[in-house]
Formats: C-alpha cells, sequence, structure tokens
C-alpha cells in the first residue's frame, strides 16, 4: 500500500501543486489584509475562515487526486443531480438564503460553484465515452441542454457571471472532443450574437436623448435585471456615473494604478483601508486592486505568471499527456473554466470586460469557491497521476 502510494505520489505534478499552495496562502494573505478595513471584529476575523476553508480543500484535493478519475467519473450522473436539487433548493424561499437580494446559500454554501464543476465532470464522462452520436446536432442539442439547465437555475439566482462562464467551458471541451467545426461556429456565432444584442440594446437604451418609454421598452427585450443594465451601461459609458453605478470600477482602476511598480506594502494599501473601494467587495470580487495597490506591478505580474505557468500551462501539458478521452476532456474543462474566472475577474477591474461578481480564483474572499478551486486542483492532480497509465491497468 505504501509503495504504491509512493508511486502515486511521484507522478503528481510538482509545479502545479506548489502553485496550487502559493494562491491559497496569497489569498488567506490578501484577504485578511481587505478585511482589516471591516467595521467589526467578526468581519475582520473572515480570513481565518478562507483559512480553514484552504484546508478542507488541501484535504479534497489529495482525496480526488490519488482516487483514479476512470472510477470517480461513473458516479457523474448522480453528481450531476445532485446539484440540480440544490440549485432548485436554493431557489425556494425559507430553505434558500437571501443575501443583498440575491439567492444563492444553501446552508452557508453556494451550489452554483460545484455546479460547475459537475457540468463539467458530467460532459467529459459523456463525451469521453466516444459515442459519435454526442458528436452530432442532436448529441450537441443535448449537451446544450445538460449545461442550460443549470445555467438557468442560476440565472434565476440571479448570478449571471457564473452562468455565462459555462458557455466557453462547454465549448472548449467540444472542441477536445472533436465535435464538427460547423457544429462548434454555429454555436460561437449564436453566442457571439447573443452578446452583440445584449449590448447593442444597452447601448441604445441608455444612451445620451433616448426618451425614457423607449428607454423601458428596450432594455425589457433585453431580460436583463436593472443591476446588471447598470453594469453593462457602466462598461459602455465609463465617465458617466463614477459616484454610482460605476464607483467601484473606478475606485478600483484608482487602486491598481497607483500601486507603481513595487506597490505600497503588504498591508498599506489605500483605496481599500481608506473605503473608497468598499470594504464590501475589495476582499472578494475586487480583490485584485488591493494586490495591484500593495504589491504593484512586480506583484500583480507575478500573480498572472503563476495563473499562467502554474496552473494554466501544466493543466494543459497534463491534458496533452492523457491517454484518454475522459481525463482530457476533465482537464480541458478545468483549465477554460479557471482561465476564464481569472480574465473575467482582473478584466473587469481594469474595465476590459463589464463587471460580472466572478471570483478570482485561490484570492477572493469565499469559502464554497475555495473549496471547488482546490477539487478542480485535485481533478488534474488526478488526470496527472492515472492519465497516463493503460487502460488495461483499470480493467484488472
Amino acid at each position: 500500500m505504501l509503495k504504491r502510494f509512493l508511486q502515486k505520489a511521484r507522478r503528481l505534478d510538482w509545479v502545479l501543486l506548489a502553485a496550487t499552495a502559493l494562491l491559497a496562502v496569497a489569498g488567506v494573505l490578501f484577504v485578511k489584509s481587505a478585511c482589516s478595513a471591516r467595521a467589526t471584529e467578526a468581519l475582520r476575523a473572515l480570513w481565518q475562515g478562507q483559512l480553514w476553508f484552504a484546508l478542507r480543500g488541501a484535504a479534497l484535493m489529495a482525496i480526488l487526486a490519488f482516487w483514479d478519475y476512470r472510477r470517480w467519473t461513473r458516479f457523474a450522473p448522480w453528481v450531476y443531480a445532485g446539484t440540480l436539487v440544490a440549485l432548485i433548493l436554493v431557489l425556494i424561499p425559507g430553505i434558500g438564503e437571501e443575501i443583498m437580494g440575491a439567492r444563492r446559500w444553501l446552508f452557508g454554501l453556494q451550489p452554483s460553484e460545484p455546479a460547475k464543476l459537475a457540468v463539467i465532470v458530467l460532459l467529459a464522462w459523456a463525451l469521453g465515452r466516444g459515442r459519435p452520436a454526442w458528436r452530432t446536432w442532436r448529441g450537441l442539442l443535448r449537451v446544450g441542454l445538460l449545461a442550460g439547465i443549470p445555467a438557468a437555475l442560476i440565472l434565476a439566482e440571479p448570478d449571471l457571471g457564473t452562468a455565462l462562464v459555462l458557455g466557453p467551458t462547454v465549448l472548449a471541451m467540444l472542441f477536445a472532443a472533436g465535435v464538427a467545426p460547423r457544429l462548434l461556429a454555429a454555436g460561437v456565432l449564436v453566442v457571439a450574437l447573443a452578446v452583440g444584442y445584449e449590448l447593442t440594446m444597452v447601448g441604445v437604451a441608455t444612451a445620451e436623448g433616448t426618451p425614457p418609454e423607449r428607454r423601458e421598452a428596450l432594455l425589457r427585450w433585453t431580460g436583463l435585471r436593472e443591476h446588471q443594465v447598470g453594469r453593462v451601461e457602466t462598461f459602455l459609458y465609463p465617465m458617466r456615473d463614477r459616484t454610482g453605478s460605476g464607483y467601484n470600477a473606478y475606485q478600483s482602476e484608482i487602486a491598481v494604478g497607483s500601486g507603481g511598480v513595487w506597490g505600497k506594502g503588504y498591508g498599506r494599501g489605500v483605496q481599500h483601508r481608506l473605503g473608497y473601494l468598499p470594504p464590501v467587495v475589495s476582499m472578494n470580487d475586487f480583490i485584485f486592486p488591493v494586490v495591484a495597490e500593495e504589491t504593484g506591478f512586480a506583484g500583480a505580474a507575478a500573480l498572472l505568471a503563476l495563473y499562467l505557468l502554474g496552473v494554466l500551462a501544466p493543466g494543459a501539458a497534463i491534458a496533452l499527456r492523457c491517454r484518454d478521452d475522459t481525463g482530457r476532456l476533465l482537464c480541458v474543462g478545468v483549465v477554460t473554466l479557471l482561465f476564464c474566472h481569472v480574465f473575467i475577474n482582473i478584466g473587469m477591474t481594469v474595465r476590459i470586460v463589464p463587471i460580472t461578481g466572478l471570483p478570482l480564483p485561490f484570492i477572493s474572499q469565499g469559502g464554497t469557491f475555495m473549496l471547488v478551486m482546490m477539487m478542480a486542483m485535485g481533478v488534474l492532480q488526478s488526470v496527472a497521476i492515472h492519465g497516463r497509465s493503460a487502460e488495461t491497468v483499470f480493467r484488472r
């Protein structure tokens, strides 16, 4: 048993493991720094919860890593069904917890976070079985339905950002599964047209000189809620409302730019400590400005390097070395999901993309998200350990 364990341990991707540990430690440290501006002692101690979730996540990562993914992916349909039940329960008044107008929590956890990983595992299990039916128009519709049901439930919470990242993740997995390019092109075209439609409608509706009745009529056709319209409007017209809907983004830009080359020093960020960057967002969705202000360009670049060279590149390499489709698709799904989170979160703090409320992996405060990200790293490590084994070994 010990010999077998050591053999598996030697197959771990140590670069990925080291990067995961460094990111988790950085997350706890910068959540602690951001929490220092909170009003009460309980809120200032939230970083301790982040630490405990990181440790629990590390245990889950180890379990998944040493457990052959070809065994636990068999349970993918049941895990998927369980997350759907949780997503439905969270919408029921009296069961789901409502905070700041959003109903996203169930017994202190956010079901939408494990739902993303459940969709990846289910699609990897289904597409990895090599059945041609999944690579046809009918198969594409099945995939769309499997991903669309949890996405619709997540949208109802509402949580637009979390639902949106499922789109590129599913498309990347379909591409890796060998789906015909014309089918993928159709999917990409639909997504591009939908995004263009929403941006155009909000842009026209919120343009100066648009009559109020026309504005209301146009916005009704977008299907967006009021706060979502405000975020898109802020993205399209960034200088219009810097003290209202655009306040967080404006203060975020100041924080990022004021860090200079080397930063102001850990725990010395002015924007969040003085409350210009609101404490309620500086510890989760807008934690990157805290990192950038305190560590400067050097620290922000080092963080991006950890993501790129420590997680994304090793994850892609593990996929390339894997000998079976299921493991390869698991890696593609996890890497794409993490890339989307990093790109959108950092992009929204510097006005590259609209604000969507997506957290920064391992860094943003959030217990469920930390657990899921650690589990996702366990998935990659499981493929690294077992994915190079011949399938005959698994059958013995």
